[in-house]
């Protein structure tokens, strides 16, 4: 990244204006407009939301948070995250955005390793109460001075309400800090690695303002679009598409703090939704939902961007044939930067048989195994480079070292090639993450916390296909290694005890004569999938989400 700065600046893919800069022009433009509205806090307008961001930050900086500081936000889809993000951005403040969803196990991990200050979760949200998740962790958390629970009322110790935070606010609030460079690190988000450890994204405000300037000339968006978001903020999708988007345009955002189909629909139909990003998950649930003939004439959405998993050509069919007046189209990327999508002026077998063009100013390339371009056509590594990508992992010099190569291109992990009009094909991935739902797993994160069961003797994790998430968790176990045959339910158990998020437990179980193995030892993991899903087995009955 830092190698094309220059070149950014001057083709004028980067503004060097902060998140706040957009949101003050919202506020100036329409005071009154709603900028929020979620599940359980209503309706927040352009001037009420601005009001809290102002008094926000003055509280922040009042408890120690300041300049360079990381500060998590964990917490579902409620205009707090917005609040957070705009005030984080206010002070100058390191935003790291995180899924609600997550286990003790992984605050531990992305609070070590962001040597956060603060944090903000909600304080209960369906059985799990999230104080009680961090107070668990709290000895490994030496970083942590500030921590604030949203949406809970109940004084607990060490922590501030987020109203008790507000109403302590000091009068004067402070100005907003100058960007000092478009570079500047503003932004953590965070992704499981292959090997198990969080890696911390690091963005710039300007690759995020890339990424809402192309989405927003390609697709004809204004102040006027309503944007619907049931994919999670902590998420890059959701935060992207979502969050700073209508921060960008000035826009109104709809929140759905939790995944229901039917109520998705009403809400879309209701509020006259225009634009949402969505896993095919998402997708798949709303096109196959009985309420779907009651509610799809009155779906006013005019683009739905569907990605963070493989999207099947025959779910983009299915959706443009029961929307016809919406564009559903793949989007292809990654928490470290978006890389392709399609245009609106694309052929149908275009948009369903590929993975679109490049963004703006990005460059793509397919390269051998020696690093060498391939012609066009044939199959490769994609590397990739451009103004919405991230500027490296976050203290993880070893890794950037690794997967970037001179002039900025970075390695995606992925597998495609380039036809000769430019589009984009994916067709497999070098990575060993399981994609879950739009959700990124870790298998050696979940086979470490399930080896500290002392019954665990030989274990794989992989993931395999499902027809609605994409990817469900599988644990191989081989037969005979276990003194008391294990069942699933003995696995989810490990699983939640060693305080792995739910959507990481394993849905299946398989045990196998052995797991494959290369002559120097390590596991062939894409043949243990394929060996699995060859032998067509029914399913163990499992957890859903």
């Amino acid at each position: 990244m830092k190698d094309n700065t220059a070149t950014y600046l001057e083709k004028g893919y980067w503004a060097d204006r902060h998140l706040t800069w957009y949101f003050e022009r919202a506020v100036k433009s329409s005071p009154d407009k709603i900028a929020v509205t979620d599940d359980r806090f209503g309706d927040v307008t352009y001037a009420d939301l601005a009001a809290q961001v102002g008094r926000l930050a003055a509280a922040l900086q009042a408890n120690g948070i300041n300049r360079g500081d990381r500060f998590i936000v964990s917490m579902p889809n409620w205009y707090q995250v917005t609040a957070f993000a705009l005030a984080l951005d206010y002070i100058g403040a390191i935003a790291v955005h995180m899924p609600f969803v997550g286990g003790a196990h992984e605050y531990a991990g992305v609070i070590r390793t962001a040597q956060a200050k603060g944090l903000a979760v909600t304080g209960q949200f369906r059985s799990v109460n999230y104080v009680s998740v961090i107070n668990s962790i709290a000895d490994k958390c030496d970083s942590l001075e500030l921590r604030i629970s949203v949406g809970h009322d109940k004084d607990e110790e060490g922590w501030l309400t987020f109203d008790a935070l507000l109403a302590n606010a000091p009068a004067d609030q402070p100005e907003p800090v100058e960007l000092l460079s478009p570079s500047e690190l503003s932004l953590l988000l965070f992704t499981s690695g292959s090997t198990g450890d969080p890696k911390g994204v690091m963005h710039s405000t300007n690759s995020f303002t890339t990424l809402n300037t192309v989405v927003t000339h390609r697709y004809k968006l204004t102040s006027d679009d309503i944007i619907y978001m049931a994919a999670p903020l902590g998420f890059s999708g959701g935060y992207g598409h979502g969050l700073r988007l209508a921060i960008f345009l000035g826009a109104h955002l709809i929140l759905q703090d939790q995944w229901d189909t039917e109520r998705a629909l009403e809400t879309m139909a209701r509020e006259k939704a225009t634009f949402s990003m969505a896993t095919p998950t998402l997708i798949r649930d709303l096109l196959n939902c009985q309420k779907f003939q009651s509610y799809g004439s009155s779906i006013a959405l005019k683009v739905v961007l569907c990605g963070g998993a493989s999207v099947p050509s025959d779910l983009l069919r299915e959706a443009r044939e029961k929307l016809p007046q919406t564009l559903t189209t793949v989007i292809w990327g990654m928490t470290e930067g978006v890389g392709t999508t399609c245009r609106p002026d694309m052929p149908d077998e275009d948009i369903t048989g590929s993975d679109g063009v490049p963004f703006w100013g990005t460059e793509l390339k397919i390269i051998s195994e020696d690093d060498a371009e391939v012609p066009v056509g044939d199959e490769g590594d994609i590397i990739m480079r451009g103004p919405s990508m991230f500027m490296g992992y976050f203290k993880r010099p070893e890794l950037n070292d690794e997967l970037f190569m001179p002039g900025g291109w970075f390695r995606t992990g992925d597998m495609g090639r380039l036809d000769a009009k430019g589009l984009l094909h994916i067709t497999g991935r070098r990575k060993e993450l399981i994609i879950r739902g739009g959700a990124n797993i870790s298998p050696a994160e979940i086979e470490e916390a399930l080896y500290r069961d002392p019954r665990i003797k030989q274990l794989a994790i992989v993931g395999i296909s499902d027809d609605r998430l994409g990817e469900k968790v599988c644990a191989c176990l081989i037969a005979g290694e276990n003194d008391d045959q294990l069942g699933l339910a003995d696995i989810v158990d490990i699983a939640e005890r060693q305080g792995l998020a739910k959507y990481k437990w394993p849905e299946k179980l398989e045990y196998v004569d052995a797991l494959p193995m290369t002559s120097s030892g390590k596991l062939k993991r894409i043949a243990l999938r394929e060996n699995i899903e060859q032998k067509n087995i029914n399913a163990t009955p499992g957890i859903t989400a």
